[in-house]
């Protein structure tokens, strides 16, 4: 959200939703995120789901069976 220069309060307010989620995703690294919020990310953001997220070591080694 740097590189879009928008602050966490206005990203709340533009998804409708309180300053503690935006704050939640950002520095709880999340396991889940419900879908609504997702597409109300990208669509401030626009961008799509693959850019805000990046799959850890331990799961990718869950997903390919090693």
């Amino acid at each position: 959200m740097k590189e879009r220069r928008i602050s966490n309060k206005m990203l709340a307010e533009r998804m409708g939703v309180h300053r503690n989620t935006i704050q939640q995703l950002k520095e709880a690294h999340p396991t889940m995120i419900r879908l609504r919020h997702l597409e109300q990310l990208c669509q401030v953001l626009n961008c799509q789901p693959s850019d805000l997220f990046e799959l850890s070591p331990e799961i990718a080694g869950v997903t390919s069976g090693t």
